[in-house]
């Protein structure tokens, strides 16, 4: 999988494309709170022209990481 994301939050949406591509593959909806943020909805493209998902735990385990390495870091 290309390692290379463009990442932005809009609208309480935070938004995963790839930068070679610019396809939008994930989609994340965050609830913010003084105590944290945590996602309240999400979304993973299927359109395979742009995205061939392993399967949604390995989805997660992407977003998992992608936040991890480049929101957290």
């Amino acid at each position: 999988m290309d390692d290379k994301w463009f990442i932005f939050f809009e609208n309480g949406w935070l938004y995963f494309h790839r930068s070679r591509t610019g396809a939008c593959i994930y989609g994340l909806r965050l609830d913010g709170s003084p105590h944290g943020v945590r996602v309240i909805e999400g979304w993973v493209s299927r359109d395979r022209e742009h995205y061939n998902s392993p399967g949604i735990e390995q989805d997660k385990k992407m977003v998992q990481q992608l936040i991890g390495s480049r929101l957290l870091a």
